[in-house]
């Protein structure tokens, strides 16, 4: 009886054709349709844009840790306790407003090139998503200036005229800019990794990490929190170094 586990014999043509044949039916014509839309994505932009992207969004989880951890405990609830917490420490808090602030730049600059890691599957989710959160990204960049307004608030006028010149600068509009910069970035970011895994850039183990990483920071956890925030984005850095490799 024949050994249907058996390989061919390699020096039968009719071995040979059946070899190709079945080699072909294994890739399947949508793969080879994934292969020439990653191909033809890679000619247009040039491989060292790519890997400034991977470099860019590999600093994103390390600058927002950065900050995460520099930040100053608030030692009192609401407005006037932030207020508080960032004016007794001024060097301290504007190191962190700027890794903060650096780290969702490094994000806005880097996002888009995701999807030049995406065929045919998954491309309008990955690419719809990295605009999304690309443009959270800049609107979060900009709200950290407040911070760097707080300090001297907080150093220059009372504990009272810097609560209402906090209440002051926060007018319609800033609401709905802190609101889509949340929503984008929060929610987006972890909705963008399920995206890379679906394309399978990164593994469906690692994808819904990035939902944990912004909510334990809510546990008021301190530099723990901070520092869980790294492996929280894995999808994230994975995405970057395959960027940063590419050729």
């Amino acid at each position: 009886m024949s050994d249907i586990f058996a390989p061919a014999v390699s020096g039968s043509p009719e071995s040979t054709t059946a070899g190709t044949a079945v080699a072909g039916a294994a890739s399947g014509p949508g793969r080879d349709r994934t292969g020439r839309d990653l191909d033809a994505v890679n000619r247009v932009v040039p491989t060292g844009l790519r890997r400034v992207a991977g470099i860019a969004l590999t600093a994103f989880p390390l600058l927002f840790a950065g900050g995460m951890l520099f930040s100053p405990p608030q030692t009192a609830e609401g407005d006037a306790g932030y207020i508080a917490s960032l004016a007794a420490d001024p060097a301290t808090s504007i190191l962190s407003a700027n890794l903060l602030h650096y780290s969702w730049v490094a994000l806005a600059l880097g996002v888009m090139g995701l999807i030049t890691l995406v065929g045919r599957r998954g491309r309008v989710w990955v690419s719809l998503l990295a605009t999304i959160v690309g443009f959270g990204a800049v609107q979060m960049s900009g709200l950290l200036l407040s911070d760097w307004f707080l300090v001297a608030a907080g150093n220059v006028l009372t504990p009272e005229q810097a609560l209402a010149l906090d209440g002051a600068a926060k007018e319609g509009s800033v609401a709905v800019w802190l609101i889509t910069a949340q929503l984008f970035t929060l929610v987006g970011i972890p909705l963008l990794t399920l995206g890379l895994a679906r394309a399978r850039v990164v593994s469906w183990w690692i994808a819904p990490l990035p939902f944990l990483a912004f909510v334990v920071p809510m546990f008021n956890l301190g530099p723990i929190a901070a520092i869980a925030f790294v492996p929280l984005m894995a999808p994230v850095i994975v995405a970057g170094l395959k960027l940063v490799r590419a050729r």
